[in-house]
């Protein structure tokens, strides 16, 4: 089951489904709008800075699980692998560029979990490793490497064309999303090269490093 109709109701379907904004929602529940605090980015990690853990617990949860349920019900449908892996990518674009919130919103990489979970749940192992790297390396760079080189992976372990399809689509979609970076950016191809490595402004650890003890 993959016409043509097939494939636009699908990808219609996911990209709204991403583009629900959970971190926003729950923040506005709990009197935050998470668009004028913190780094000012729509996502779990800016909520849970915010608000605090539970609150960015579960928008991650949530997130993950608007990645995951759909892959999971397009293929007990019987949905074609490949319509399920670009159904995949929609979610993780909406939730990226939501129509909601104005053409930008997290970074998706809850999203992207659960739609790998659901494409190919042994791929998912790699990039978590790397998130858990992340608590010694930093968890921008951690990031970094586990997803971007998904794609390798997938061709290492020669991974069908759907699979493969999928990790090249969820490593550009977050190395994309991260080069645009938060409002009030540091502009020039050097920050956002730097954005996409690291997860932030090359400014932003200048800062850290310069600011006195106990400010």
């Amino acid at each position: 089951m993959d016409g043509p109709i097939v494939w636009l109701l699908a990808t219609t379907v996911c990209y709204l489904l991403g583009a629900v904004p959970f971190a926003f929602l729950i923040g506005v529940l709990c009197g935050v709008d998470l668009r004028k605090v913190g780094t000012g980015n729509v996502g779990a990690g800016n909520l849970t800075r915010s608000v605090g853990v539970p609150a960015g617990t579960a928008a991650a949860l949530l997130d993950g699980l608007k990645g995951l349920v759909p892959v999971l019900v397009f293929k007990n449908m019987g949905i074609g692998p490949a319509v399920v892996s670009i159904s995949g990518l929609a979610i993780v674009a909406g939730h990226n560029w939501s129509v909601f919130m104005k053409g930008r919103s997290g970074r998706g990489l809850a999203p992207s979990s659960g739609v790998l979970a659901g494409v190919d749940f042994s791929m998912l192992v790699w990039p978590a490793g790397w998130a858990a790297a992340g608590w010694k390396i930093g968890g921008g760079l951690g990031g970094f490497i586990g997803w971007s080189s998904l794609p390798v992976l997938a061709a290492v372990f020669r991974k069908p064309a759907p699979v493969a399809v999928a990790t090249l689509g969820l490593s550009l979609l977050m190395i994309i999303r991260r080069m645009q970076g938060n409002p009030g950016h540091e502009p020039g191809v050097r920050a956002a090269l730097y954005r996409a490595v690291f997860d932030r402004d090359p400014g932003e650890e200048l800062a850290s490093a310069e600011e006195p003890v106990g400010h």
